[in-house]
């Protein structure tokens, strides 16, 4: 058998043997003066060789040296004879049982012996389990909140019922069950669903009860009204226990004061021996038949904590043998909850609804009101949104309130305004009311429009669409500094708020949409070339280390590539030289490999990944404005000639064109800024000029549209920024123009929206911009 887990007791008894001289009787001349003890050993249960193969005993006292000796086993008993002790008082005999492992299983000791002279002296140790079983512990499930919802409900109407519940014991499996004795639960098994009332009128109590795996449970039963109705929730509690407890149980684990709980503890013995109980509280209360197994706890006073399981009830269980302790214990504890009853909440209810008008013309004003009760009677607060157009201040009254709303001058096509009130009461709990205008024209669809302003004015920073459709905007320089700020912007409300902060200012750098939906920030400058990354989490707008690059990287590129990894190539390290190193970032690992180089070094160039799956880097800056281009190829991880644009030139565009090929615009060659464009044509390698500009620029940016022609907008002439933009026709080779920005402005972003639209934001004008503008093509 196995080490036992329970108590097993092992039984070293020695018997009297009242000796006198006998054969080993010390002559007249010489007085013996030792003593003797002889030991049996038997134990109280079956215990094999693999539990115990040695018993040693050891005695000792301060006028004697130790003494140790092995006992002998004869038929499931050990014994020994342990002679020529030294006679005296104040002997200690100690015990250990050792297990075939050397491992000690067994200890006991037997203090102030009198060993006498010439006689045998009889000794009992007890040796008990020096490794006991560890405690049992549970905690009853907490039901943490519940909400039902209309606090109103007609005959066969519908409530909407929600509950959260937790358990502090890992591992605990929560089953849930809701019933009622009328009317019928969608999913009665889940902690959210529906009940469906009774066709009658009356008062129904719904129960939710909460079980865990070892089956304590913890109950919350409230009241509905069918045709107006509150509840009552309550809060359950938690238990926990120790040596060889198998339950614990109470009556109620949630009580308000002077209310009362029967609790009872099970409890086994494997060695048969009598049980010993003893109740306590942590919390103020008084208790009946407090030395039982099952005893009866009162509570009288609230506790310092209102947290939820705030009192524990503790049962000490000790075990007696022959009317003797003999030291094995175990205490069991169980947490309730002593405080007042939480009741289920109900969002208030809005009664009464007015429009003063249904539709309105360009700059009219239409006057909403709202009227709502509290089911519970508390304070009610009143707060409006409006999807477009200007909300006035609300006039309010505990009850209900007022606001007027100015309608703007157009709306965007599909899009209606709406005026949303919600009424929150003091639980937290939150009903609204939506209205709808119609009537205003439809905006300019071509054209451009105010898409708010962020929280900082930037230029040289990035912009990145997010898989959520939101856009992400990082580091920059404000004029008179770098940035380390971010902000999301929302194209369905306009809006900009923040995103967290990156570990290090940084501008000219680049930001790239990983396959996970993270970004990458990676280099720039701050003030001189940096070589870390950064990622960005739009799960939980937070930030965490990319780690670093072999070298500084900044008004670089970066691509990426069909195999998630992302490419950085070029730039200058703004202190030394410009860098043909190129690198891969590999978001698996979170680690920088090398890419080889670029035959020539480059910054301010253009990436642009080809359909298929290479990377044209073109243009650029090395000691003068580069023509060179050249091909990076993932699959081989080289580089290659993609021969040279018909213009040296650097901060241009490069746009991937629907038929594949690249549209390269603008920029500057050294001397002044550039309106040329040409074409990058993959399937020949050769590059072909195209229709110019009708303004020449450079620091601009272009996006590819829906219809795909490209829109180009903005940058410098060489003297002053630029408002003005042009459409680019692949089909016809030609240019146009298009409405102009509302600010002139360089060294700005761009991103394309899953709208169509186009979305601009900061840059320089004089001075640097916050401001941001929507495109609609």
């Amino acid at each position: 058998m196995t080490r036992m887990t329970k108590h097993v007791w092992l039984y070293l008894t020695a018997t009297l043997l009242a000796l006198v001289a006998g054969c080993g009787a010390s002559s007249p001349q010489e007085e013996d003066t030792t003593g003797s003890a002889q030991l049996f050993g038997t134990t109280a249960q079956a215990i094999t060789s693999a539990d115990v193969t040695l018993v040693r005993v050891t005695v000792s006292a301060a006028d004697m040296p130790a003494r140790t000796a092995e006992l002998v086993k004869t038929n499931n008993q050990w014994s020994g004879l342990l002679g020529m002790l030294p006679a005296g008082t104040g002997r200690t005999f100690s015990a250990e049982a050792f297990n075939s492992s050397g491992t000690k299983m067994y200890a006991g000791s037997a203090t102030g012996v009198t060993i006498l002279a010439r006689q045998t002296t009889a000794v009992s140790i007890t040796l008990q389990d020096v490794s006991p079983a560890a405690p049992f512990a549970n905690a009853a499930p907490v039901i943490s909140s519940l909400s039902a919802a209309p606090g109103t409900v007609e005959p066969g109407g519908t409530v909407t019922l929600t509950a959260s519940a937790s358990d502090t014991n890992p591992g605990d499996t929560l089953t849930y069950a809701w019933s009622a004795p009328s009317g019928t639960f969608a999913q009665p098994s889940s902690l959210s669903t529906t009940w469906t009332a009774p066709s009658s009128a009356l008062t129904v109590p719904l129960t939710l009860t909460v079980t865990d795996s070892k089956g304590l449970q913890g109950k919350v039963t409230f009241n509905v009204n069918v045709t107006s109705g509150n509840g009552d929730a309550a809060v359950n509690a938690s238990l926990n226990t120790w040596p060889q407890v198998s339950n614990l149980s109470a009556s109620a684990t949630a009580l308000q004061v002077n209310e009362s709980t029967t609790v009872s503890a099970t409890v086994s013995d494997n060695d048969g021996d009598t049980l010993a109980y003893s109740w306590a509280a942590s919390c103020a209360g008084t208790w009946t038949n407090a030395t039982s197994a099952t005893a009866q706890f009162t509570a009288t006073a609230l506790p310092g904590s209102s947290t939820c399981n705030n009192c524990n009830l503790t049962v000490t269980v000790t075990d007696f043998r022959n009317g003797q302790a003999i030291g094995g214990q175990t205490t069991g504890t169980l947490s309730i909850c002593v405080g007042p009853k939480k009741t289920a909440g109900f969002p208030p209810d809005i009664t009464e609804t007015l429009q003063s008008a249904a539709s309105t013309s360009a700059n009219g004003t239409v006057v909403f009101r709202v009227k709502a009760v509290d089911p519970q009677a508390s304070a009610m607060s009143f707060s409006w949104a409006s999807t477009t157009g200007t909300t006035g201040t609300p006039t309010t009254t505990a009850d209900s309130s007022e606001v007027a709303w100015t309608a703007p001058s157009c709306t965007q096509t599909g899009v209606t305004p709406t005026i949303t009130a919600t009424v929150t009461n003091t639980y937290g709990l939150s009903s609204t009311q939506s209205f709808a205008v119609t009537g205003l024209l439809a905006c300019d669809p071509s054209g451009w429009a105010s898409a708010g302003a962020m929280s900082s004015a930037r230029s040289s920073f990035t912009a990145t669409q997010l898989a959520s459709g939101k856009v992400l905007v990082a580091g920059g320089n404000n004029g008179s500094g770098y940035l380390s700020s971010a902000e999301l912007y929302d194209p369905t409300t306009h809006s900009w708020s923040p995103a967290g902060n990156m570990a290090t200012a940084r501008y000219q750098h680049t930001a790239t949409l990983l396959s996970s939906g993270k970004v990458l920030i990676a280099g720039g400058n701050n003030p001189w070339g940096l070589s870390s990354a950064e990622l960005y989490d739009p799960a939980t707008n937070a930030w965490s280390s990319a780690g670093s690059m072999a070298q500084v990287h900044s008004a670089h590129t970066a691509t990426l590539l069909p195999s998630g990894k992302v490419l950085i190539a070029g730039g200058d390290n703004y202190q030394v030289s410009t860098i043909a190193a190129a690198e891969l970032y590999d978001p698996a690992t979170n680690s920088w490999s090398s890419a080889g180089s670029m035959s020539s070094a480059h910054w301010g160039h253009t990436a642009t990944l080809l359909s298929s799956g290479k990377v044209l880097i073109a243009g650029g800056r090395g000691s003068t404005p580069i023509a060179a281009a050249q091909l990076y190829d993932p699959a081989t991880n080289s580089w290659s000639s993609a021969g040279s644009m018909t213009s040296a030139r650097l901060s241009h565009t490069a746009t991937l064109l629907s038929s594949g090929k690249v549209l390269i615009a603008g920029g500057y060659n050294g001397s002044s800024a550039l309106s040329a464009a040409e074409l990058y044509d993959p399937a020949a390698n050769s590059w072909s000029s195209t229709a110019s500009m009708a303004a020449a620029r450079y620091s601009y940016t272009a996006a590819a549209l829906s219809s795909g022609k490209v829109l180009v907008s903005g940058g410098n002439s060489g003297s002053s920024a630029l408002s003005s933009a042009e459409l680019y026709d692949p089909v016809t080779n030609s240019w146009s123009s298009t409405a102009s920005m509302a600010a002139a402005r360089s060294g700005y972003a761009t991103v394309r929206l899953s709208s169509g639209q186009v979305l601009v934001s900061g840059g320089q004008n004089s001075g640097t911009l916050s401001s941001a503008e929507l495109y609609s093509p």
